[in-house]
């Protein structure tokens, strides 16, 4: 085995050496647009086209830095702002249980934003300093799910390795950040608890923002064109089902299958190796997509379930191989947030 940071590579095995599966979503699930009169555009999904209208009228009355209070105040979640390719506008994007809106409007792009499961995330062992080029040696990650621990208090989830563990089981890398390229966007603080050091679990928390204008939300980032995944609740790692994964390199809606079952004897051989418990998949990954969400096959109302944790790659396919969710949980005593709350 040869470890990477922060995606571990395995050698190939001829068990599971098939060619990939196509990497692409099944489902059309995209915003519709609605006219809204000041607005230079309106969409939404998941609500009608009347609420968004209204919401966006009292956004447009509303100073450019007001609008993510304007949005808490009528029940949207704002989720996260930037400016258009050309300047002088921006996008505006909020949820709301199952729904998405997004609103343009004139004007530079508020601060605005906060943890989604497959955002960029930046790991040091120096302190990160927002604005400040990253730390010689930090390490490119993906954020995944949000989570509720036992005291009430909301984590985010990543891989293990991201933060690594020196010969004395010490953090290695334990300063993370949300990472808004080319710098650390939002500073998170320090990983707050490794699951590898007692377990065979590639997963470790992190704080997460909580603010008006930066928030935490259970959905699945899909960038501002599209409408992000719903996180709607958990569900097992079966051979066979169709999942998707998320990651800072390979992008969104990376799609196949979980390995079936005459995979399970090659899954125990790399858990060995990697001293972590894996399932693998038909996806390809690449170095950076560590820590990235796994889920199901969307639905046509964009909700998901989530399914587990991007750990590492093998073989000449380079395929993903991941950490079940289900223990990670159990070992925090944590509760997945889902869009029910």
């Amino acid at each position: 085995m040869r470890a990477l940071a922060p995606l571990l590579l395995v050698a190939a095995l001829a068990i599971l050496a098939a060619p990939a599966q196509a990497q692409s979503s099944a489902v059309s699930y995209a915003y519709e647009s609605c006219a809204a009169g000041a607005a230079r555009a309106v969409e939404v999904v998941g609500a009608p086209c009347s609420e968004a209208q209204a919401v966006a009228a009292r956004v447009l009355a509303a100073p450019v830095g007001d609008g993510a209070g304007v949005l808490l105040a009528v029940g949207w979640s704002p989720l996260r702002a930037q400016t258009t390719e050309g300047g002088g506008e921006h996008d505006l994007i909020a949820t709301r249980s199952a729904a998405a809106l997004r609103i343009r409007r004139s004007g530079t792009a508020p601060d605005l934003d906060g943890w989604e499961a497959g955002r960029e995330l930046i790991f040091a062992r120096q302190r990160l300093v927002g604005g400040r080029p990253a730390p010689r040696g930090a390490a490119l990650c993906s954020a995944s799910w949000l989570v509720r621990l036992s005291s009430g208090s909301l984590g985010g989830l990543s891989a293990g390795h991201c933060g690594g563990l020196r010969s004395d089981r010490t953090v290695h890398r334990r300063n993370v950040g949300l990472r808004r390229p080319p710098q650390p966007g939002i500073i998170l603080g320090r990983v707050k608890r490794i699951l590898s050091r007692s377990r065979p679990l590639d997963a470790l928390l992190v704080p997460v923002p909580r603010a008006d204008n930066r928030s935490a939300t259970p959905v699945v980032d899909r960038g501002v064109s599209r409408p992000p995944w719903i996180v709607a609740g958990l569900a097992q790692p079966t051979a066979g089902r169709a999942i998707c994964f998320t990651g800072r390199t390979s992008g969104i809606d990376q799609c196949g299958s979980i390995a079936g079952r005459r995979a399970r004897g090659a899954e125990r051989l790399l858990s060995g190796f990697a001293g972590t418990l894996v399932r693998c998949t038909t996806i390809r990954a690449a170095e950076g997509d560590s820590g990235g969400p796994v889920f199901t096959a969307p639905l046509a109302d964009g909700t998901v379930r989530a399914v587990g944790i991007t750990t590492l790659i093998f073989g000449d396919a380079e395929r993903m191989c991941f950490t079940p969710l289900s223990p990670v949980l159990d070992g925090l005593r944590a509760q997945l947030v889902t869009s029910s709350g």
